[in-house]
């Protein structure tokens, strides 16, 4: 008969049970600050839903069923320079410009329309199944948001899934993810009903950041009917941020950097 081991004092147990829960932590998203830098007009009948950079040219998609465009905007005055409307059985949604294409999702018609950036000559349309929220892009690939705390990546010669990544915080899902933009190699997301943005590692989905503008909307000149937070737009330029929201009269470049 083998003789019963005597157990391990209580000590060595409560240590190994601490270093147990250390190892399983996860550090901390960082808090991320910004500054001001210009404030700017924004057209206050925009229902942003998408804001992207090419170059010096601004674009940007505006939402609502028989009011969806895309457009190009001057962003110092706020002044439209050009505009296409959508079907009125669209919804637009978020937009990116990759091989220099635009691409321009839709919220429940499943469908992404491409569009010449220079004339917004259609090009040619892609299915998909489910919402359509965000989309931004890797260089190589596009990655697109459904209101979900998933973010798909896409091929973008036929639109097929070619990875999906769960977003989460310490362990917990973020979900209503919305409008999106790659800004150093980090998925800098919208969270739809806040006015937050997450900060996402394209590698395993943990939000590595988090930029808090709600004080954004105190800047806001009143009487106005701005909604929710939505829209980011890397300058390349100077690496600022771009930002507005749903029915903002202004849009603000910010700089954002680690407390």
């Amino acid at each position: 008969m083998l003789e019963s081991l005597p157990s391990p004092p209580m000590k060595h147990l409560l240590l190994l049970l601490a270093f147990s829960l250390t190892a399983c932590q996860k550090p901390n998203a960082a808090h991320l600050e910004y500054k001001i830098i210009r404030t700017l007009p924004h057209d206050p009948e925009c229902y942003t839903q998408g804001l992207q950079f090419s170059g010096t040219r601004l674009y940007e998609s505006g939402g609502m069923y028989g009011q969806s465009t895309v457009r190009e905007v001057n962003p110092a005055t706020g002044e439209v320079l050009r505009k296409r409307p959508m079907a009125k059985s669209v919804f637009a949604e978020g937009i990116t410009i990759l091989n220099n294409e635009l691409w321009v999702l839709s919220w429940k018609e499943n469908t992404a329309t491409v569009l010449e950036p220079a004339t917004f000559k259609f090009l040619r349309n892609h299915t998909y199944s489910g919402e359509g929220w965000g989309l931004t892009t890797d260089g190589k690939q596009l990655i697109m948001s459904d209101g979900s705390n998933k973010l798909k990546f896409l091929d973008p010669k036929n639109f097929s899934v070619t990875k999906t990544l769960e977003v989460t915080d310490a362990g917990l899902p973020i979900d209503k993810l919305n409008e999106l933009e790659m800004v150093d190699g980090q998925i800098y997301a919208n969270v739809y009903m806040t006015e937050k943005i997450a900060r996402i590692s394209p590698e395993n989905g943990h939000v590595t950041g988090w930029l808090d503008l709600a004080g954004l909307r105190q800047q806001l000149p009143t009487p106005n009917r701005a909604e929710v937070l939505n829209g980011i737009a890397l300058y390349p330029e100077n690496g600022h941020l771009f930002v507005t929201g749903k029915y903002w009269p202004e849009m603000f470049e910010i700089s954002v950097h680690e407390k």
